[in-house]
């Protein structure tokens, strides 16, 4: 290896609880590098460091935004490293340096942070207009458009555009069972009739308003609801679209009654029907949105969002509601990943290739390969039962893109951050809805 062409790497990890940032400095294992220590300078800002390389090698230097403010003792923190970050068998290809950083007291990202569902999922009814347009991630083939509203029947001819709608969390519906099954006697008193007929009254009045125990989310025609994941449309407001013929599709989704959906001129898959809310569900992760109106000249043009980040929704979402930190994700193969969701939201800076110099926020997450996800969520009479863990189904593209950006988060990671005891350790981007 070539003096100038020595790679210095630099990773920064927030850790609100206990209000430090830890630094990770890390050199390749040559042994012409063998006990050089890098020399880290903090801005006057306290926001970002500096890190260079003694004589001969003074020309390596490196400048990396911190993921908060650090305070100013910082500094003599910096100049008081033990020495190069303990080492194992699988990580002998660097020498790695840690320093821990307490945080300003002033700091903002101290503050506290609801775990809202509006702060973490993408694209909710509130950045909506009645004329968002969805059309295809990869061929640009357009799904929903203003131009289907006046093709679709006289009934349309009016509408101004399309409604946009978020549904309620995931376990609304369990929610209004129990409610249902376990609502207050009537009062006694009441004639036997008059019981009769408020029972049925309410009843009704349960159904009508969408509380009832037999109820459930239904497509409307001119209306768009949101979920996590994915958009509900009725069948005829989507244009371009095509059902699945694959024989090995079908007879994966044979259990849930499901076809896919797929684009008509890249065919790749789009969503997937739902035969329960009598429409279709197009997938967050294979689209793109325009919110913006045609005639807007300043347009900021079609938006997408990473899959991982999407994921990471669905996973935030189910934290939120199970109280769940372990997952069994899979693609309804007999193999896939047990994810153990270590810190949901956390800050970080890095300066490899492809990263903004701008601190990111993601979930850190342990995973490891699971052979056989149907005993590890259904194990056999008398093998013990895996406590709080929850499943994630994702269709196989979703999984694979999740898996791959999981691996390569990981292979980002200093060597010495890389391992714990058996678990890989990796990040999965999360959304981040800017402050207006």
């Amino acid at each position: 290896m070539q003096e100038n062409d020595i790679p210095l790497y630099l990773h920064a990890e927030f850790l609100p609880n206990i209000r430090q940032v830890t630094l990770y400095v890390s050199l390749p294992g040559t042994a012409a590098l063998t006990g050089v220590r890098p020399d880290i300078q903090l801005s006057e800002s306290r926001k970002a460091v500096t890190v260079s390389l003694p004589k001969p090698f003074e020309h390596i230097t490196e400048t990396m935004k911190l993921p908060a403010r650090v305070s100013d003792a910082s500094r003599r923190a910096l100049k008081s490293s033990s020495g190069p970050a303990p080492k194992s068998d699988t990580q002998i290809s660097s020498h790695d340096y840690s320093f821990r950083m307490q945080i300003d007291p002033d700091e903002e990202a101290l503050a506290s942070r609801d775990e809202l569902i509006d702060d973490f999922v993408p694209w909710t009814a509130g950045e909506m207009t009645s004329t968002t347009r969805i059309r295809c991630r990869k061929c640009e083939n357009a799904f929903l458009d203003l131009s289907s509203i006046s093709d679709s029947g006289d009934a349309k001819e009016s509408m101004p555009g399309w409604v946009w709608k978020d549904l309620p969390s995931g376990n609304w519906a369990e929610m209004m069972d129990f409610w249902h099954c376990h609502k207050p006697d009537p009062h006694e008193g009441h004639e036997k009739e008059e019981k009769d007929s408020a029972l049925q009254l309410e009843d009704k009045t349960a159904q009508t308003k969408g509380y009832g125990a037999e109820s459930h989310v239904v497509a409307i025609s001119g209306t768009v609801l949101i979920d996590v994941a994915t958009f509900l449309l009725a069948e005829k407001d989507c244009t371009g679209l095509i059902k699945g013929n694959d024989e090995e599709q079908k007879s994966a989704t044979e259990s849930s009654a499901q076809r896919t959906l797929d684009c008509a001129k890249c065919n790749t898959i789009i969503g997937m029907e739902d035969p329960i809310a009598n429409g279709w569900r197009l997938l967050k992760a294979n689209v793109s949105l325009n919110t913006a109106s045609r005639s807007d000249v300043d347009t900021p043009g079609w938006e997408v969002h990473p899959t991982e980040a999407i994921v990471a929704a669905q996973l935030l979402e189910l934290i939120e509601r199970e109280s769940a930190r372990r997952f069994v994700v899979h693609c309804g193969q007999k193999s896939g990943l047990l994810l153990w969701v270590f810190n949901p939201d956390m800050r970080y800076s890095n300066s490899s290739t492809g990263h903004s110099i701008m601190a990111q926020q993601a979930m850190k997450v342990f995973y490891q390969e699971c052979d056989d996800v149907d005993n590890l969520l259904h194990p056999e009479i008398g093998n013990p039962s895996p406590l709080s863990v929850e499943e994630l189904e994702l269709p196989s593209m979703i999984f694979e893109a999740m898996s791959q950006a999981l691996v390569g988060s990981t292979k980002m990671l200093p060597p010495s951050a890389r391992i714990f005891n058996e678990w890989q350790v990796g990040l999965l981007s999360r959304f981040t809805r800017r402050k207006a």
